[in-house]
């Protein structure tokens, strides 16, 4: 299992998040016409750490957590986006995403911290219209 893999099962176990939106957790990229709301998960880096003995067990890496809204008729998709996006990062005490540590998946990944280190909003005005609540989280994880 992947540190990708292993947010994603993070998001998919929390009934904050599925309660928005269902099982659309996706790693990596959308489906050709998705159900909106919906959320991404993909790695943007990964560096390789290293001590005097060679590599560490313990990895460091960047992942983006990206919520999905399309704005239509009646919906407010930054409300909707926004408040997809505050259930994933929930209250930094490790009810959510941020601040979350724990073992999961199989073979299991330990996920020594999740640590949101940037937030900003996109929008595609174009045919679309999909409103993105994009996150990026430090995640410090042994697999």
């Amino acid at each position: 299992m992947t540190v990708e893999d292993a947010v994603v099962d993070r998001l998919l176990s929390l009934s904050a998040v599925t309660a928005l939106v269902s099982s659309r957790v996706y790693l990596d990229k959308l489906p050709q016409s998705p159900t909106y709301p919906c959320v991404r998960v993909q790695q943007i880096s990964e560096p390789e750490d290293y001590h005097l003995r060679g590599g560490s067990t313990m990895k460091r890496a960047r992942i983006q957590v990206d919520a999905f809204a399309r704005e239509v008729s009646g919906v407010n998709a930054y409300a909707l986006a926004d408040t997809v996006a505050s259930a994933i990062h929930g209250d930094d005490a490790g009810s959510a995403l941020s601040g979350w540590k724990g073992t999961i998946g199989s073979p299991a990944v330990e996920v020594l911290g999740a640590f949101r280190v940037d937030r900003r909003r996109l929008y595609d005005p174009d045919e679309l219209r999909v409103l993105t609540m994009s996150q990026d989280y430090q995640v410090t994880y042994r697999a």
